[in-house]
């Protein structure tokens, strides 16, 4: 039959994906992309329909998100660390018909979709196998091809699913635009793909479908494991790959000895984006992977792509680079009034494809758009006289003590570099005085053990490089850091405890 993606045309027998000690080809792939879209479209889940996976990175992701985009329906990915309960909430208020799980997540799946009234969930494995050889190989007929429907995090209350219109299309169109993606990213035009973040992030489904668009071999890893990683990039001479800056950290605090046992020459993008880089992690990934790191800022909604190379990033230390392709952005004050370069205020993107839309919440949409059709989504930042986009921090994250603003993610990026430091979260609490203090809360790396002085000493490190009226006032040590698995902090979870005790 007629393909209408790319993935078979020229090399049907060549490995298209693998994952752990499996494989599929390419005409496999495309085969049972064919039978998922099919069994969608029986079911009636088609039409931008709604279905939620549920799932670790497995083999499976790209067979259903492919065919997905064949169906025209919409598919909801998942975050597992989530509870059953906030998993239903998602699945309520998707109104998804159909919830797809893996069999270690099957029992909280199950008490989900009970919860959401979902009869039709579907387990990974023999069982999926079986009913997915029940789908017809005939390629469906053209229609608008599928999307999903991403949740946001959450930062600042309860998350809603994004609808972008840079999404629509007929299904023919599919490959095109993803491939595009990886244009306006700067990544190759072919190599492998290495995929390490999980799958149900933005920036994980991004870099699975560009890199299957692009006929990429895509190597999906179940989790990531520093020094696996670079066993990995050794082993399948990895070009590309997706990380966030947690994943940078716990790389370069790997000893040097296990730094230098793997080979890893043949990386030439490595896309960065999710929370802000810390610059003295940045600037040690590129002296020992070269400049081949490259930057990613954007959104679910769709403020980017905003791309920085290694290059640009040495010569303009911080800034997150420069909107790609139609994408237009500028700095607004609080009255709605544009800033000069150089001025901080609140970032607004605009798309001529039209401003996003949050699912089932009007009222989310209108707050985030100005009358002109820019939005936002709450970052806090600069441009250059260039165009060079710098950030400042999220605005609910901005921290006012004394009639100051002060930024988190800047002490952040210093108490980072501290040698005992794993990982580092920076918020505003109650001060009587001031109005807020600056709490640091950080998590250790696993051989540091926690000395008496531990805080004080960490407060005069930060001491050498920041302003006094940037320092924390307090610091907690804690066990682990609450972190989605994406490398985005969830810093309300540290936060809100100190802003709603009771009087």
């Amino acid at each position: 039959p007629t393909t209408l993606f790319p993935f078979s045309s020229d090399d049907p027998n060549g490995v298209a994906v693998r994952c752990g000690e499996k494989s599929l080809t390419w005409d496999q792939l495309e085969t049972s992309a064919i039978r998922f879209a099919n069994l969608l479209i029986d079911a009636g889940i088609t039409d931008s329909a709604r279905w939620a996976l549920l799932a670790k990175n497995r083999i499976e992701w790209p067979i259903l998100m492919t065919g997905n985009g064949r169906a025209g329906s919409r598919y909801v990915p998942l975050n597992w660390h989530l509870t059953a309960g906030e998993i239903a909430d998602l699945l309520t208020d998707s109104e998804s018909k159909m919830l797809v799980t893996d069999e270690e997540n099957e029992a909280k799946a199950r008490e989900a979709a009970a919860i959401a009234g979902i009869d039709d969930v579907r387990v990974l494995g023999d069982e999926f196998d079986a009913w997915l050889a029940t789908g017809s190989t005939e390629p469906p007929a053209e229609r608008p091809m599928g999307s999903a429907l991403q949740y946001t995090g959450g930062t600042t209350g309860r998350s809603k699913g994004v609808t972008r219109t840079d999404f629509a299309g007929p299904v023919s169109m599919w490959a095109p635009r993803f491939a595009n993606w990886g244009t306006l990213a700067t990544a190759p035009e072919s190599g492998v793909m290495l995929l390490s973040t999980p799958a149900y992030h933005a920036l994980g489904g991004a870099c699975i479908t560009m890199s299957l668009a692009r006929q990429h071999t895509l190597v999906i890893m179940e989790r990531f494991e520093p020094e696996a990683v670079l066993k990995a990039i050794e082993d399948h001479g990895v070009t590309s790959t997706p990380m966030v800056p947690t994943q940078f950290i716990r790389l370069l605090k790997l000893s040097d000895a296990i730094k230098n046992r793997y080979d890893v020459s043949s990386l030439q993008w490595v896309l960065h984006t999710a929370a802000p880089c810390p610059q003295w992690a940045k600037r040690a990934m590129i002296e020992w992977f070269g400049p081949v790191i490259t930057e990613l800022y954007g959104s679910s909604e769709g403020t980017g792509p905003v791309i920085c190379s290694a290059v640009e990033w040495l010569e303009r230390p911080g800034t997150v680079g420069r909107a790609q392709g139609t994408l237009a952005l500028s700095i607004v004050d609080d009255d709605g009034n544009d800033l000069p370069a150089g001025e901080i205020g609140t970032i607004y993107a605009h798309r001529p494809d039209g401003a996003p839309s949050y699912h089932g919440a009007p009222d989310k949409t209108e707050a985030s758009r100005l009358p002109d059709g820019r939005f936002t989504v709450g970052d806090v930042g600069w441009l250059d006289d260039e165009g060079y986009l710098f950030l400042a921090d999220r605005r609910v994250d901005l921290i006012l003590r004394g009639g100051t603003n002060i930024y988190p993610a800047e002490i952040e990026g210093v108490l980072s570099a501290h040698p005992q430091v794993g990982d580092v979260a920076v918020f505003g609490i109650p001060d009587p005085d001031l109005g807020q203090a600056i709490k640091a809360v950080v998590e250790l790396i696993p051989e540091a053990v926690e000395s008496d002085t531990f805080a004080a000493d960490l407060i005069a490190y930060a001491g050498e490089q920041l302003a006094s009226f940037k320092l924390p006032q307090s610091v907690d040590v804690v066990h682990a850091l609450p972190r989605e698995a994406s490398g985005k902090l969830k810093k309300r979870i540290l936060r809100d405890p100190y802003w709603h005790q009771p009087a």
